[in-house]
């Protein structure tokens, strides 16, 4: 409620769900982040954790599990959030996500929803590990296409349009199945990158470094989002201060 401030009476102002009276003459505090909205969803993309390494073109290279590291990783995620309420959580197809949300959902009793649509941008020519072999040795082609922040130029691949759109997809979609609720959706650093990416409408889509099993937390009501935190990786290290 607003009332007139000429006319001599109250305002009332609500921060956060609470409403407090004042007068014209009173000074009012700085409005604070409070808990989500009663029908707002709260997105936890979390991505997987290290996955193992692999020989390029083999038959494990299309979908790698957990490292040793990785599983650490994962474990360490799920000790940090153990005592968050989270209603259900979700995963890409892929070994290394199913891994690393099973830690987060078998305490919590939950099934693991499975969304082969959250999958990390398809490679064509670069699938199977090469797109590994060519960032490790500086492929000049590699570094080339690097500095475009972009997905299109691979051969044979998906393109940025495609992986924003499949990703924001289902993910707007759970939001408006969980409304109210707090979700874990498990994918690739690329599929999240791509999803702030629409939320933002940027060109770039390589917006930031995701770390394994970092956090990126947005908050979706009516299609009105809110990032809350990019790459939160406090249970591995501080990502401001840097591995020690």
């Amino acid at each position: 409620m607003f009332i007139n401030p000429h006319s001599g009476a109250c305002h009332t102002h609500g921060y956060g769900g609470a409403v407090t009276q004042f007068d014209s003459t009173q000074a009012v505090p700085q409005p604070t982040l409070g808990a989500p909205d009663a029908n707002e969803c709260e997105v936890l993309l979390i991505r997987h954790g290290r996955s193992a390494d692999v020989v390029p073109g083999s038959a494990e290279s299309a979908d790698p599990p957990l490292h040793d590291i990785g599983e650490r990783q994962a474990d360490q995620l799920a000790l940090r959030l153990g005592s968050k309420t989270i209603h259900a959580v979700y995963s890409s197809h892929l070994a290394r996500a199913r891994q690393t949300a099973a830690p987060l959902a078998r305490p919590r009793a939950l099934e693991v929803g499975i969304y082969e649509d959250l999958e990390e941008v398809r490679m064509g020519e670069w699938g199977n590990g090469e797109f590994r072999r060519r960032a490790y040795i500086r492929d000049p082609e590699w570094v080339a296409w690097s500095l475009t922040g972009r997905w299109d130029g691979i051969p044979g691949g998906e393109g940025d349009q495609s992986l924003r759109t499949r990703v924001a997809a289902v993910v707007d979609q759970l939001a408006t199945e969980h409304q109210g609720q707090t979700i874990a959706v498990v994918a690739h650093g690329g599929a999240i990158n791509a999803y702030v990416a629409h939320l933002l409408g940027t060109h770039r889509t390589m917006l930031f470094s995701c770390e394994n099993t970092s956090v990126t937390t947005v908050r979706l009501l009516a299609g009105r989002p809110t990032l809350m935190a990019v790459n939160d990786c406090h249970h591995l290290y501080d990502p401001v201060l840097g591995q020690t």
